[in-house]
């Protein structure tokens, strides 16, 4: 059993409203955490359904096999809310072999919870970036993990494409930075050339044929996908996870009375195609998709498993999700 290390905490908040931030945040602690984690891996839950005595059992539990239970709370604002004293205890005197990780949108600093926490374990704040700070994170962003210098001026002209979503964001610079191949910068040419509208219909092609239940086309779509894009294998999970976060988004702006035709121009399509999209699934099976795709994103990230088969699994388990589904009510 590996040493307990003196820089891994019993109980972790990540709170913030940005999701990218949040799930950036969460994968660095899950790598500080994996020498010492059990070999299942952690465990994620959802924080809007699953019960506190659940969770803490999860934690609580000893692995057999050896190593710290590390137990991931999605969405674990209303959990708190329900349950703040007894979070308040546990975090008091926490398992000594578990992991509990909590994110959430928001943890004021007067709570008596946070202060428990930021005591014995550690608190992450993932503020949401604005304006010339956006630019900013644009160009660290492309010279630390993408090795490739972009002016301001360049970085504007993506952030005007794509507005401040820094998954997004995030997700062309890779695609932008196989692109360029060897040279060293992305310039302003290079973003109007392989930023277009076309990018989110490849990739909501592979989701509609998801939500549609239709695993031999969402398979194809995304061996389509590969086959036109070089850098498809280096965005693939972060690209779909943006785009079910901004259908779900822009399925409850459309269930609270929202125009359809000006929600279908700002996704790139026609009101009865967009309107096809948003009936073939509910918010549960977004939400769903999404815990999966982040999920997935770590298990690649931390060397669990490859893009093709995250994806591969994403894709099967989905639409049989869907068929599963129409067959019950049917």
């Amino acid at each position: 059993m590996p040493t307990p290390s003196s820089t891994v905490h019993p109980v972790y908040a990540v709170v913030g409203a940005d999701r990218f931030l949040r799930h950036e945040a969460l994968v660095g602690i899950l790598r500080t955490l994996a020498p010492e984690t059990d070999s299942l891996g952690p465990t994620r839950v959802d924080g809007e359904n699953a019960p506190l005595a659940d969770i803490l059992d999860e934690v609580r539990t000893p692995s057999l096999l050896g190593g710290r239970r590390v137990v991931v709370v999605d969405d674990a604002d209303e959990c708190i809310t329900a349950n703040r004293a007894a979070l308040e205890r546990y975090c008091s005197a926490p398992a000594e072999g578990g992991c509990l990780i909590l994110l959430c949108d928001s943890m004021p600093k007067t709570t008596r919870l946070r202060k428990i926490i930021a005591a014995g374990g550690a608190v992450i704040e993932c503020e949401a970036l604005k304006g010339r700070a956006v630019i900013a994170w644009i160009v660290r962003r492309a010279k630390e993990t993408y090795g490739k210098r972009v002016s301001d001026a360049a970085a504007q002209r993506l952030k005007e494409h794509l507005g401040d979503a820094l998954g997004w964001l995030d997700v062309e610079l890779a695609k932008l930075a196989a692109y360029v191949g060897d040279r060293p910068e992305i310039t302003p040419s290079d973003i109007e050339a392989a930023t277009g509208e076309h990018r989110e219909e490849k990739v909501f092609a592979v989701i509609d044929a998801v939500s549609s239940g239709d695993t031999p086309r969402a398979l194809k779509q995304w061996e389509q996908v590969l086959t036109t894009d070089r850098a498809a294998p280096g965005r693939a999970i972060a690209g779909l996870a943006w785009s079910v976060r901004r259908l779900l988004e822009t399925r409850r702006e459309w269930e609270q009375g929202a125009d359809l035709g000006g929600l279908a121009r700002r996704m790139f399509t026609d009101p009865e195609t967009l309107k096809r999209r948003l009936e073939q699934t509910s918010v549960d099976q977004l939400r769903e998709q999404q815990r999966d795709l982040l999920t997935a994103d770590i298990a690649v990230k931390t060397g669990l498993s490859t893009v093709d088969v995250a994806v591969e699994r994403f894709i099967v388990k989905h639409s049989a999700c869907v068929r599963t589904t129409r067959s019950k009510v049917g």
